[in-house]
């Protein structure tokens, strides 16, 4: 499946006015929406960029023609859990975690809650709106985090929380939201909370409390260029219909690129030669 999206920012003191406004273009009431995000990287390292072109010694045909395709490019991933304010503890926050591990566990009939999504960089093409391939897996049994590492195998790397409110315009998915993050550094954690914080300690992720307007198209059949075109005019009209209200704009690529970056090593220590007459 493939997204088309456009996005807009809306300052926190226009909230609740966007929010009205969106309820009468849609004509529905806004949805609430809770989920937390789980990042998980592979554990394996990508390779430097360039190192498959200077590979020497002979190679058959086969090896050569892999050689040309370049190395693979590995990707973060994530695991989203649906939640409710029920979900979130209470109190002041602080609680002695149960122990319990996480469970994806669904009852015959009920929504799944938790799923496993990726992203794929967008699209370099220009049509004014940005298109990435996109892929959602529903989780229904087991542990979603043991599931995770070793299906990669794949690495922790940290959670954060969605909220916000959702509609939907004909084919177009409105979503106003904004991140939260629970503060305190937690670089030493190897798993996701199994006791989630309580909500009334979340803080936006943006120090100015800003919003984040995502408008979306799914196409399921992105080589029928009929249904992708109309999919993008769909997409602006929408757009057209906010001028004055949201600025709704193209994004650039690279900030939603979801590709593990490669790191160089560091360089080996170097060796003080002693100075003579110093021990």
């Amino acid at each position: 499946m493939h997204e088309l999206l456009l996005y807009g920012q809306v300052p926190a003191p226009r909230h609740e006015q966007v929010l009205k406004i969106l309820a009468g273009v849609a004509a529905m009431q806004p949805r609430r929406v809770l989920e937390r995000h789980i990042i998980y990287k592979p554990q394996r390292a990508p390779e430097e960029p360039g190192s498959h072109l200077r590979r020497g010694g002979s190679q058959n045909v086969t090896n050569r023609q892999t050689k040309q395709q370049g190395a693979k490019d590995l990707f973060y991933n994530q695991l989203v859990q649906k939640l409710s304010e029920e979900d979130f503890g209470q109190g002041d926050g602080y609680h002695q975690p149960s122990g319990k591990p996480l469970s994806a566990d669904t009852e015959p009939g009920a929504e799944p809650k938790w799923s496993l999504e990726f992203q794929d960089i967008p699209d370099t093409g220009d049509r004014g709106v940005s298109i990435r391939l996109t892929t959602s897996t529903d989780l229904v049994s087991g542990d979603p985090h043991t599931w995770m590492v070793a299906a990669g195998p794949h690495q922790f790397v940290s959670e954060y929380y969605v909220e916000g409110h959702r509609f939907v315009h004909g084919n177009v998915i409105i979503f106003l939201h904004r991140v939260l993050h629970e503060p305190g550094v937690r670089s030493l954690e190897t798993a996701p909370k199994t006791d989630l914080p309580n909500f009334a300690a979340l803080q936006p992720l943006d120090p100015s409390s800003a919003y984040i307007l995502e408008a979306k198209v799914r196409v399921q059949d992105f080589n029928n260029t009929a249904v992708l075109e109309a999919g993008v005019d769909e997409l602006k009209a929408f757009q057209k219909r906010m001028k004055g209200c949201v600025d709704l704009e193209l994004p650039d690529r690279l900030s939603l690129d979801t590709r593990v970056k490669w790191v160089p090593p560091p360089p080996p220590p170097t060796m003080r030669r002693a100075q003579p007459g110093h021990r």
